[in-house]
């Protein structure tokens, strides 16, 4: 490069302080491919030197090769040179183009300020320019303009192509596993058999559960892997056992439907350099073609597809609508239970199992608890409602050419053909595997023993491969012919013919009990008002249904076996507040019909602990109180009255001198209360009764008593 004089631009403070020469292309491509302006960004430190600076001053910048400019945000080398300009210690930066230092007019008006404050020149291909000066500044201006212009009108063109090849379905894209272009660029089904057998198994797999989740425990439970090309095996193809997010990466893709689409997602710049990738809702995609390749489905599968796991979707706001694949949990309302207080939709929740049963789970209002931290509306036993459901659907249901166990079994035999074939086929390609390994290794030159001993250790490897895929595949298939018996398919038989059977058998999953269910009924609504619950259903069709049931009573009361309604227990009350002993209350409620909680007879025992429960006086103390009533009292109470000892009381009531005895029997005992009478006690009598021995004295009060 000829030398260039020295400008009358650049002073001696400029040179006293170093020059930065700024190097950044676009992306890493540009970088391998386009050397010629690398060496030409490179070339600018001969333009520095002719200025006057020395070479050990001239620092040259690359730490943001293959970066973008359009932000600042990411790159370490444009952040640095910022800080050396704002410091003073650059005199002058160097680039061959404004795109090189930034294509953010921001960016590039933040360094034009801080250059002038610092008194730092710029220079590129065409030039130098000092921020200070009003001509380089508008021209300078004009440049960052015009490449944040150029940056924008090259994408919108990029795009534009893009988008209008889209339009007509010929925009070459990359096809997910599964698919593939042949020689004419047409989208066909891929080559490998194994593949596509594998792909299908999963749209097939789904249509049966409905659940991408249920989809995934079954080719773990069967040991089914599926394919995948990653990256960081360069796009070899690898089998392994699939991940929730692969399965639902199939049953979400359109291109498995035979439909081009473009413009799923959006993606937008963040400040920090960064991009954040949005997906779009199917009716914002750009370009949408049903139809326009061969796929494993049908575009209206797919919008099925699409709609069941939209709403099996764990978060549900209240009056969705949501209806969620059956589950394996016992309750047979599961999701579609609404509470009749608040209206909201109720959870299921379990405890833990019993000792001799498979456990209870409840059907409960956590909206309140949840959002506004008060006590739930609601929570009712689930074994007494879906025992209720389940009656109401047995009687519903036609009984007669009901197979559902028998389809349950075929079911069964279809999902081992599906395993099994997906195992003979991976044991082909490992035995394919294992035959290019042995002509590899019968093909080597035997002298050449490095070699030949590591393909004889692969060729080890994918026999032992093939042997363990063998074996597995023999294990899983004894213990379908283990499961699926002659004997058990007699049984299914048997129990096809009657749907209330079938319903009830142990054959029969929940998973299909709460399919049945959702033929019929879209939701239930339960509302609880003591120990008595109200299930509305509204069946498919528009139609509701009303059922009633009692609800198991605290366990106390169980324990007690406390009477079933209210009823009893006001007739209970009534007749001990009669004065009616134990056995006459409990002859008289059986008389009625009543029963305790277990439905037995009533009994003295029974009567004598709701007593004592309700806190309820005693037939003696029922006594005592009419007695009372009429002035009497009790021995002590009446001595203490007349300032006399009991003793005394009891003798002039023998002698019926101015006390009355009241006697009064309960069962087998006798009670004995007194009263004054109008008549003058007789002193000579008191006297000639305190004479009177012991021994007779105690004689009189006991013939008394008895």
């Amino acid at each position: 490069m000829p030398e260039v004089p020295a400008s009358f631009k650049v002073a001696e403070h400029h040179r006293s302080r170093e020059a930065c020469l700024y190097i950044r292309q676009s992306s890493q491509k540009q970088v391998v491919n386009n050397t010629e302006s690398t060496n030409r960004q490179y070339g600018l430190r001969q333009r520095a030197i002719a200025l006057g600076w020395p070479e050990e001053r001239i620092r040259t910048i690359d730490d943001d090769q293959g970066m973008s400019g359009e932000h600042s945000g990411n790159r370490a080398g444009f952040r640095d040179l910022m800080d050396r300009v704002a410091a003073g210690d650059v005199g002058i930066v160097l680039s061959l183009e404004v795109s090189r230092l930034c294509r953010n007019a921001a960016d590039w008006q933040r360094l034009l300020q801080i250059a002038a404050f610092s008194d730092t020149l710029i220079l590129d291909e065409d030039g130098l320019y000092d921020p200070n000066d009003s001509n380089d500044r508008l021209l300078m201006g004009f440049k960052g303009a015009l490449s944040e212009y150029e940056m924008q009108s090259i994408r919108a063109r990029l795009l534009g192509g893009q988008r209008s090849k889209a339009r007509r379905g010929e925009l070459k894209m990359r096809l997910p596993l599964g698919l593939a272009y042949n020689d004419r660029n047409e989208v066909v089904l891929d080559p490998d058999r194994a593949v596509v057998e594998a792909i299908s198994l999963v749209f097939d797999t789904f249509r049966r559960t409905g659940s991408a989740m249920q989809t995934l425990k079954w080719f773990r439970k069967n040991a089914v892997t599926l394919p995948s090309r990653p990256y960081r095996l360069h796009g070899e193809l690898m089998w392994s056992v699939p991940k929730h997010s692969q399965i639902l990466s199939i049953l979400n893709n359109p291109r498995f439907a035979g439909c081009f689409v473009y413009g799923r997602s959006r993606t937008r710049k963040l400040p920090d350099g960064k991009t954040r990738l949005t997906w779009l809702a199917m009716e914002d995609w750009q370009v949408c073609i049903p139809e326009a390749h061969a796929g494993y489905i049908d575009w209206d599968e797919y919008c099925r597809n699409r709609k069941t796991l939209e709403n099996n979707r764990a978060a549900f706001a209240p009056g969705a609508g949501r209806q969620p694949t059956p589950r394996d949990g016992l309750a047979l309302l599961q999701s579609r239970v609404l509470c009749g207080h608040c209206g909201r939709r109720m959870s299921s929740h379990y405890l833990a199992p019993d000792r001799d049963g498979p456990g209870r789970w409840y059907y409960y209002c956590r909206h309140n608890v949840v959002r506004h931290g008060t006590r739930t509306c609601q929570s009712l036993r689930g074994s007494k409602v879906d025992a209720a459901v389940s009656e109401f659907i047995v009687a519903a249901v036609n009984r007669e050419n009901i197979a559902l166990a028998l389809a349950v079994r075929e079911q069964v035999r279809t999902d081992h053909a599906a395993a099994d074939r997906q195992h003979a086929n991976r044991i082909e390609a490992l035995r394919i595997e294992a035959d290019t390994a042995r002509r590899r290794y019968l093909e080597v030159d035997p002298s050449n023993r490095m070699v030949a001993a590591s393909l004889e250790a692969e060729w080890n490897a994918r026999l032992e491969a093939l042997a363990r895929a063998v074996a597995e595949r023999e294990q899983l298939c004894k213990a379908h012919d283990k499961a699926v018996s002659a004997e058990q398919d007699e049984r299914v038989l048997e129990l096809a013919r009657d749907f209330g059977r079938a319903w009830n058998a142990t054959t029969t999953s929940n998973v299909d009990r709460k399919r049945l269910l959702a033929l019929l009924v879209e939701d239930a609504t339960l509302t609880r008002e003591g120990y008595r619950a109200t299930i509305g259903l509204r069946l498919r069709g528009g139609k509701t249904h009303t059922l009633q049931v009692d609800l198991p009573r605290p366990y106390f009361e169980r324990r007690q076996r406390m009477p079933r309604d209210e009823e009893a227990r006001l007739e209970i009350k009534a007749l001990v507040g009669q004065g009616l002993d134990n056995d006459k209350v409990a002859e008289e409620l059986n008389r009625r019909g009543r029963t305790d909680a277990k439905g037995d007879p009533f009994t003295a025992c029974r009567i004598g602990a709701f007593r004592s429960y309700w806190n309820l006086p005693s037939c003696s103390e029922v006594q005592r109180n009419r007695l009372r009533e009429q002035g009497c009292m009790t021995e002590k109470e009446l001595a203490s009255k007349m300032g006399i000892l009991p003793g005394t009381v009891r003798q002039r009531a023998l002698r019926n001198s101015g006390i009355e005895a009241c006697r009064f029997k309960v069962g087998r005992r006798h009670f004995t209360m007194y009263r004054e009478t109008s008549g003058d006690p007789d002193d000579n009598d008191d006297a000639g009764l305190a004479c009177l021995s012991e021994p007779v004295l105690s004689q009189q009060i006991d013939g008394v008593a008895k």
